[in-house]
């Protein structure tokens, strides 16, 4: 994905994909900031197949993820398995719109995996991260989308 788009193309698609789709999905605004994520972290993550050779991940603190599964589940109460699920579907709708916005340029059909839920920053082995998105939302939940590529 790096190198077949340039980097500022890269940023603006994700930028747009992650403002737009928070707001419609959970109702929760992201305003760009400089603050990372601290506190009690967690991130998604998801590697796109063959041609990418990519992966994004998702940082994010658990109060970020906590009102988000609120959010989208319409509970107060939620359980540690409904964060976790909601996470993973929430990153699954972010990169699907990030290949859909991808595709008229790079003609490249790509296939992610499974999300998967880590506790704490996750960095893949074998990567480096190539572009960090940093945001906070209206509550002041710091979160942080992260482009890995190749080392």
């Amino acid at each position: 994905m790096s190198i077949i788009l340039p980097r500022n193309h890269l940023i603006e698609i994700f930028d747009r994909v992650v403002r737009e789709i928070t707001p419609q999905t959970a109702g929760i605004q992201l305003h760009p900031g400089e603050n990372e994520p601290a506190n009690e972290l967690y991130t998604v993550y998801i590697a796109f197949s063959r041609d990418l050779r990519t992966s994004i991940s998702l940082c994010a603190e658990l109060s970020f993820f906590i009102r988000l599964t609120q959010c989208m589940i319409m509970e107060e109460n939620v359980t540690p398995q409904d964060v976790e699920a909601v996470a993973k579907e929430y990153h699954n709708v972010l990169c699907g719109h990030i290949v859909a916005q991808l595709f008229p340029t790079t003609k490249i059909s790509a296939r992610f995996s499974i999300p998967a839920f880590y506790q704490g920053r996750y960095q893949p082995e074998g990567f480096s991260d190539y572009i960090t998105l940093t945001y906070f939302s209206d509550k002041n939940e710091h979160v942080q989308l992260i482009h890995h590529i190749p080392v």
